[in-house]
């Protein structure tokens, strides 16, 4: 498993399976993507030094919707069918359903492009839930690019540090503005206060 999260060797370790390296990468992806625990960064980075970024990236991409795809499947008929679960066992699975097919869209992306967010967890939620699966895979390929891009890049310029160093800088400069973006606290949660009316007499 130390090779794993080795960019250098895991690209040197697709390198040998020659012509079946991409077709590699996208069955190792698929499972990582079904396990939805282990960090798919490394691999990106692989990819991306073995086949290039662009090319790179479209076979992470491959990789990372397939192996969603097959998840949500597993997730579907092993616990909505397996043990039973309806549609509207939790309040949250019955605000999902309520809403329009759009807004239901709208939401799967939100998650997808929400930095830190499990990929799992989004899986979950669709398949135990009345999305459909159109939907969901549609929103998973255009939420998961923008992270792909940023895990692509980062991957080849660690391995490539001393060409990129300026870039990988710039690439992590930005992934924590969005982090930040994102989980940055409420202030209205800290500041809002509420006021108390003075009681009025009889």
């Amino acid at each position: 498993m130390d090779l794993w999260w080795n960019v250098d060797a895991l690209a040197a370790t697709l390198r040998d399976y020659g012509m079946w390296a991409a077709l590699v990468s996208i069955l190792l992806n698929v499972l990582v993507s079904v396990l939805g625990v282990v960090p798919s960064v490394f691999l990106s980075g692989a990819n991306a030094v073995v086949f290039g970024p662009v090319v790179g990236f479209f076979v992470s991409l491959a990789g990372e919707v397939l192996g969603t795809a097959l998840a949500f499947w597993l997730y579907r008929l092993g616990v909505r069918k397996g043990l039973r679960w309806k549609e509207d066992r939790f309040r949250w699975q019955r605000a999902l359903n309520r809403l329009p097919r759009h807004r239901q869209a709208l939401v799967l992306l939100f998650a997808r492009l929400t930095p830190m967010m499990p990929s799992g967890v989004v899986t979950f939620a669709a398949a135990v839930s009345g999305v459909r699966f159109v939907d969901f895979l549609v929103t998973s390929a255009v939420g998961k690019a923008p992270s792909l891009i940023l895990e692509t890049m980062i991957g080849h310029d660690l391995v490539y540090f001393r060409e990129n160093k300026g870039r990988l800088a710039i690439t992590l400069v930005l992934l924590l503005l969005m982090a930040a973006l994102f989980w940055r606290p409420r202030k209205d949660a800290c500041e809002h206060k509420q006021v108390r009316k003075p009681s009025t007499p009889d």
